[in-house]
């Protein structure tokens, strides 16, 4: 595992998982149930996408669906967030609940530029699972690296993205999709997945998931049961 590039509101962590770690997550992931989606952002241009159901993980045990037990590869991504204030900010202040869904992007499909702000998220992470990929297949996970805009003309916010990725005095950075790869990214940042060429010989793969801040009411709960789940996974990681 090392960093390999690292931005302002980005980094990217290769060879990330062992062998092991990695080949549990991918059987994880061949167990998962898959549903057709449509694009939140651009339906009739970006394409359908299939995802799994999501689990939470709120400390203890289960995630939130009550799933049994909980791969190495989440704990390891715990880890890795933790690691990273600088992009997610301090486990039990800043954020106190981590989402975990896998994602299958077909040839054709992409996801227009948006930004993932809101929702008491605090950043997201990006884990790449297909076994092969050539980087003619495309399906970049493209990143303007600099500061969201704070203000929206004409209250259109998806075509204000558009403009800022344009007017950026810097340009977007590639992220191959490359086996084992981990990007964490910041939330705000306005990103986009480039569209799967049609050569792809196989779907886009990954481990996606959100790292954000409970709500009031049961966030203390949370908050001290994933400190506990985080200290237990850090000293597991030595």
């Amino acid at each position: 595992m090392q960093v390999t590039q690292r931005g302002g509101r980005f980094v990217v962590v290769d060879d990330f998982l062992d062998a092991a770690t990695l080949a549990e997550l991918r059987r994880l992931m061949e167990r998962s149930t898959f549903s057709e989606v449509d694009s939140v952002l651009y339906p009739e241009t970006d394409g359908k996408a299939f995802r799994s159901r999501g689990t939470y993980v709120k400390g203890g045990g289960r995630g939130e669906d009550g799933a049994p037990g909980r791969s190495r590869a989440f704990e390891r991504i715990l880890q890795q967030v933790v690691a990273e204030p600088g992009i997610f900010g301090t486990a039990g202040q800043d954020w106190d609940r981590a989402g975990f869904t896998f994602w299958r992007y077909p040839a054709g499909s992409r996801l227009s530029w948006h930004n993932d702000a809101g929702g008491g998220r605090t950043g997201e992470f990006i884990v790449f699972l297909h076994e092969e990929w050539r980087a003619s297949w495309g399906g970049e996970l493209m990143i303007l690296d600099e500061e969201p805009v704070t203000s929206v003309r004409d209250g259109d916010f998806l075509a204000q993205m558009e403009l800022q990725v344009r007017e950026s005095a810097s340009s977007p950075v590639a992220i191959v999709p490359r086996p084992n790869r981990l990007v964490l990214v910041k939330a705000g940042t306005v990103h986009q997945i480039n569209r799967v060429d049609p050569t792809a010989a196989a779907p886009r793969r990954t481990l996606t998931g959100f790292i954000s801040k409970q709500t009031a009411e049961s966030g203390a709960q949370a908050r001290d049961a994933l400190l506990r789940l985080v200290d237990r996974s850090a000293g597991e990681g030595q």
